[in-house]
């Protein structure tokens, strides 16, 4: 009767367990394709007089309290022209999320969410091959050459909860753009921001063609100007770029386990009752 009872305990605590086991709510927003590529089409800062650029995106599923946002980059300079004898240089990225403010005419960023600024390891662009055609390129393991090195940066946004949709801005500072310019030449000249030229496969765009671009220059945006330069805001004719970014969610605590994971529990501890009682019998 007594190791009945504490295989029926012990059953039991295991469905306690499983009960209190957090469901992995996972990515609810993916635009990186695949595993990272050698490199990917970018966006250069320095190159446009950019301090912020993002894109308005939509979440899948309903979790929605963060866990990282992963943004892929893509880096175009050489240690040798530092004199770097580091694989990596540290630099500050700030990556803005925004509600969306539809009050006018376009959705635009509204009120911030949240802002995460955090120093990352920038890894350089390998060397140049002098079998690439111009002798500037580097050459991938896939035999193709390339000017840039797409890598990936992940930012902490655990404890932040978003809607349904929101705007996100990647924003850092180059040798004379950004809120705070560095104002002198660094390897931050070089940095871009990756992009997708795919639809997202989790999650959706519902302004497909659009961007998010804060540039100086007001003969870059599709308007060339007219709706204000040096602000954070829609742009079109980006067709097929978008953002190339990775949001997840973090575990949901407290989950519920499907029904047919209850069926399966109670048999389970059904069962275990049932071998305690046909051990059980014959000594009656």
């Amino acid at each position: 009767m007594k190791t009945s009872l504490n295989r029926i305990a012990a059953g039991a605590a295991l469905y306690a367990a499983i009960l209190a086991v957090p469901a992995n709510a996972g990515v609810i927003y993916d635009s990186i394709s695949g595993p990272v590529p050698p490199n990917a089409p970018s966006l250069g800062y320095q190159a446009t007089q950019t301090s912020e650029f993002g894109d308005l995106i939509a979440f899948d599923g309903t979790a929605r309290d963060l866990d990282h946002v992963t943004v892929l980059m893509s880096d175009w300079a050489l240690a040798s022209t530092y004199g770097s004898l580091s694989p990596t240089w540290d630099y500050p990225l700030t990556l803005n999320l925004y509600n969306v403010d539809n009050s006018g005419a376009n959705p635009e960023p509204g009120s911030l969410i949240a802002s995460v600024t955090q120093t990352f390891a920038i890894p350089w662009r390998p060397e140049a091959d002098p079998t690439c055609p111009g002798g500037t390129a580097w050459r991938a393991g896939d035999g193709n050459c390339y000017n840039g090195y797409a890598f990936t940066v992940s930012f902490d946004f655990t404890g932040t909860t978003v809607p349904d949709q929101l705007i996100y801005g990647l924003s850092f500072n180059t040798n004379t753009w950004g809120s705070n310019p560095v104002g002198q030449p660094g390897p931050y000249e070089s940095l871009n921001f990756g992009l997708s030229t795919v639809a997202p496969s989790v999650g959706s765009n519902p302004f497909p063609g659009t961007a998010y671009w804060n540039t100086a220059t007001g003969s870059n945006y599709s308007d060339g100007g007219a709706g204000g330069a040096g602000t954070f805001r829609q742009d079109t004719n980006w067709t097929p770029y978008s953002g190339a970014v990775t949001f997840d969610a973090a575990p949901e605590s407290g989950a519920v386990p499907e029904p047919g994971t209850y069926l399966l529990l109670s048999g389970g501890l059904l069962g275990i009752g049932l071998v305690g009682r046909r051990r059980r019998s014959p000594r009656q």
